[in-house]
């Protein structure tokens, strides 16, 4: 059974791993693979690879049927529809899950079915289970793109929605009438009733939204300071609703019912005391499960219960690997795209670890033996964690030894109690929801001690084969003979102490311009230094393109410190992400055009070099005594011994001329970031005649509402037969220098390429009178000049 499910999960890993979908009558695949796997044992392998092939693709082809075109971008449609989640309120706007049950008015193109909409100025009105007639403008399931972060348009494949949209006009309430009933609207009315209740029962609560987040699973009331103690902490599974908390709801619900089996003697009658309490423990956890949403790692959690009670009643072995790998089939089975979440990975990790470590290796019951189950857990997952989230946890262990009992029988259960009580009457429940978050304020205190220890947490980057022959040597030494082969774990995991870049030559750079959407953020690297340039925008709604995309692209890179960072000008979509990076990496310098507003900068004023590891960095732009706005932009100008790159921030009109009159030869460059992401009017004063670049980028948003980059700006470039690398496109791109020329990446969308992503050319296109760009090294300016091109 275990091959078979191994089988089935690397199907639909690599289903999920390719570039395009093919076209293939997938259901006809999936009876193949049952027919398979039937009668003969030697071809269940292949038949189970098979089957979890056919299964994903046909989950995923349903989905793409369905996506949100893109030639469809910002088209508007009127539909009706039920909100199917909790609406998720801010001061500047609310955002709904929408499932659409009618077609009022839009192309025959448009077949979605749920959507993710974003409503300006925020409408608390909105409530879950709320039916409303709403004319939308559609985009895409499509978020920005890098090797490292967080990747948004795989989220919303996996979660099942089809794209996004914002609202146009007013939501306009209407009756159900003849529509289809959705109960999925219902549930989370019910949810919504839950949540008023605990906030008006105990209205003081010191952490509401950790409260919220234990009993109905919402946790976007939770503040960021106590998301990131449970993180750091190695304690964040005990926010996410999974199978520790519907394991413990099931175990309480089964002591109840065996106090309530020996009560009645009806009850003795018709059923036994091992069908009673399987039966109360499942109705149990689903019951806390749909109060969670009935979010996938929920189902996943019951599933495994269901198998578990199965197996009980069954009079089988429950702990066995045969009941472990029925779970993984049928959570493979029923959900493909589970294989895509990091949850998948680490529930059924966690339970193969203790699976080996219960059949094996742990033999003394109590405080030590727990002890010791921690222990192994938090190593064993350590590596799936670094290359997951970028953060390993060390004092996990200690932090989970403390949380796990505490929250399991001090905090749960009385704060479900006293939600129920609070449904019923407030003042009832609100004894049980003072006691439950006097606790959760204790332990949150114990923890920001635990996180403040010395390297008690490690930030960084790890490759995914690394990591999975890390994995499988922690495995391995679980075995109940895997002491022998402890020293083959040690050289195991070695891979995960290489550096996660390549080593630079000295003389040689590389430079990745990040895709934060509308906004900008390049991060150049020498030998031994890292710069920032830029950190791309923050918005209000919670977003910061520093902590979510600048930070992970450096612990990408293994940087554990900053020599300096650049802000171009005072502009939020510049300067917005620089705070999460001062906070996340120790920054030696930071160079900025508002030094009097941030005394511990410098001011960034034409004049100033330096020289790192062979590499010679100048700004060259603006005089003493400019302003912080655009026409003010620090412009740097990065030389190698190989190839060069101009960073120019937002500059435009006089702040370009000044610059081409001041610079001259200096601008010459071969790869130019075109300015003010390729606003109108950019180019149009010599810049791009006195750089003469062969490859220019631009870094721009998606659907901006700007139209950046302006068609005359495309125009001047195509006119200098100069192709562009706009990250709007292609995600992040890079270069990278060496003695053959620059090495330039085509973009993270095309060489990260998976079937959920809109397709990409792989070059840029140029007019026919233009050379073709073929990709490979583009020779350096040295090289041009000399006639090697």
């Amino acid at each position: 059974m275990i091959p078979f499910a191994a089988a089935l999960t690397g199907g639909s890993l690599t289903l999920h791993l390719l570039p395009a979908l093919p076209d293939w009558p997938w259901m006809a695949l999936a009876a193949l693979g049952v027919l398979l796997a039937l009668p003969v044992r030697v071809l269940r392998i292949p038949a189970g690879f098979l089957l979890g092939v056919s299964l994903a693709g046909g989950q995923a082809q349903a989905w793409l049927e369905r996506a949100v075109p893109l030639e469809m971008t910002g088209t508007e449609v009127t539909v009706r529809g039920v909100v199917t989640d909790l609406p998720d309120h801010s001061e500047r706007r609310t955002r709904v899950l929408l499932r659409v049950t009618g077609i009022i008015d839009a192309p025959p193109e448009f077949l979605a079915e749920r959507l993710r909409v974003t409503v300006f100025p925020a409408e608390p009105r909105l409530q879950a289970g709320d039916r409303v007639r709403l004319r939308l403008r559609l985009r895409p399931p499509r978020g920005s793109h890098n090797p490292a972060g967080f990747d948004f348009a795989a989220w919303l494949y996996r979660e099942r929605i089809h794209g996004t949209a914002s609202l146009r006009g007013e939501p306009e309430w209407v009756e159900r009438g003849g529509e289809q009933y959705v109960p999925k609207a219902s549930l989370h009315r019910l949810r919504a009733d839950i949540r008023d209740a605990i906030r008006a029962a105990y209205p003081d609560a010191r952490h509401p939204g950790v409260m919220e987040a234990l009993v109905i699973g919402e946790r976007s009331g939770m503040q960021a300071e106590e998301w990131r103690l449970f993180l750091h902490s190695g304690t964040n599974h005990l926010i996410a609703i999974s199978g520790l908390h519907v394991g413990l709801v099931a175990g309480f619900a089964l002591l109840l019912a065996q106090l309530a089996w020996r009560r009645q003697r009806r009850v003795r009658r018709w059923l036994s005391l091992r069908w009673f309490g399987a039966l109360a423990a499942i109705g149990a956890a689903g019951a806390y499960a749909a109060l969670a949403g009935f979010s996938i790692p929920t189902q996943r959690a019951l599933v495994m219960l269901i198998l578990f009670s199965a197996s009980l009643l069954a009079r089988r072995d429950p702990l066995s690997w045969r009941v472990y790998a029925a779970a993984v089939v049928a959570v493979v089975a029923l959900w493909p795209a589970s294989v895509l979440a990091p949850g998948f990975w680490f529930s059924f990790g966690a339970v193969a670890v203790i699976l080996l470590l219960l059949q094996g290796r742990v033999t003394q019951p109590g405080l030590y033996g727990w002890l010791r189950i921690q222990v192994i857990l938090a190593v064993a997952l350590l590596p799936l964690s670094l290359t997951w989230f970028q953060l390993g946890s060390w004092i996990a262990p200690i932090a989970n030894l403390v949380a796990v009992p505490l929250v399991s029988f001090l905090v749960l259960p009385f704060l479900l109690a006293g939600a129920a009580l609070a449904v019923v009457w407030s003042p009832l429940g609100a004894p049980l929801l003072w006691w439950a978050d006097a606790w959760l304020a204790l332990l949150l205190r114990v923890l920001a001690l635990l996180v403040e220890w010395p390297a008690a947490v490690s930030e960084m980057a790890v490759a995914w084969p690394a990591a999975v022959l890390a994995g499988i040597g922690a495995l391995l030494t679980l075995l109940p003979r895997g002491r022998r082969i402890a020293p083959w774990m040690l050289v195991a995991c070695l891979p995960l102490l290489l550096p996660a870049a390549p080593r630079l030559a000295p003389g040689d750079f590389r430079a990745e311009m990040l895709d934060v959407g509308q906004g900008l953020a390049v991060v150049v690297q020498t030998r031994r230094h890292i710069l920032v340039y830029d950190a791309g925008p923050a918005w209000e709604d919670g977003f910061d393109s520093g902590a979510a995309v600048v930070l992970p692209a450096l612990r990408r890179l293994g940087v554990r410190s900053v020599d300096r960072v650049i802000v171009s000008h005072e502009h939020g979509d510049h300067r917005g992400g620089v705070e999460a990076v001062l906070a996340g990496l120790p920054v030696a310098e930071v160079l900025s055009r508002h030094e009097t507003a941030h005394r511990a900068e410098t001011a960034c004023e034409g004049g100033l070099s330096w020289e790192w590891d062979g590499v010679f960095f100048e700004t060259l732009h603006p005089p003493p005594h400019w302003g912080d706005g655009n026409t003010a932009s620090c412009v740097l100008a990065v030389r190698g011994a190989h190839g060069r790159l101009l960073l120019t921030g937002d500059l435009e009109g006089l702040g370009e001329s000044v610059l081409v009159r001041s610079a001259g030869d200096r601008l010459r460059t071969d790869v130019l970031l075109v300015p003010h992401h390729g606003a109108a009017g950019v180019l149009e004063r010599g810049l791009l005649e006195a750089a003469r670049p062969a490859v220019a980028w631009v870094s721009s948003g998606f659907d901006n509402r700007f139209r950046h980059p302006a068609p005359e700006v495309r125009d001047r470039l195509d006119d200098a037969c100069v192709p562009l690398f706009d990250t709007r496109e292609r995600g992040m791109v890079w270069l990278e220098t060496m003695p053959e020329g620059i090495r330039l990446g085509r973009g993270s969308r095309v060489e990260h390429r998976r079937f959920w992503h809109p397709p990409v050319a792989a070059e840029p296109l140029l007019p026919a009178a233009c050379r073709p760009f073929e990709g490979g090294p583009v020779p350096s300016l040295s090289g041009r000049m000399s006639g090697v091109e």
